[in-house]
């Protein structure tokens, strides 16, 4: 597992919060407004750095499957 940036550890802060709260992931659109984003490509390059990073993980074309591999 490699290191992460500081963007992409608050985005996995956010994501955890998110599923703990609601008991689901969110959606890029929401992502992006937690995040403070205005762009869902941002959101995207986060969530691929993290999976690279085996952060998270998701089902390629289920919404709503992003998990949190390691903390």
């Amino acid at each position: 597992m490699r290191k992460i940036t500081e963007r992409q550890f608050e985005a996995l802060q956010v994501i955890e919060k998110y599923i703990k709260e609601k008991g689901f992931a969110p959606t890029y659109r929401e992502l992006m407004n937690l995040l403070g984003v205005t762009s869902p490509s941002t959101v995207k390059g986060l969530l691929d750095a993290l999976k690279r990073k085996e952060y998270v993980t998701w089902e390629v074309g289920s919404p709503r499957t992003l998990k949190i591999i390691h903390r």
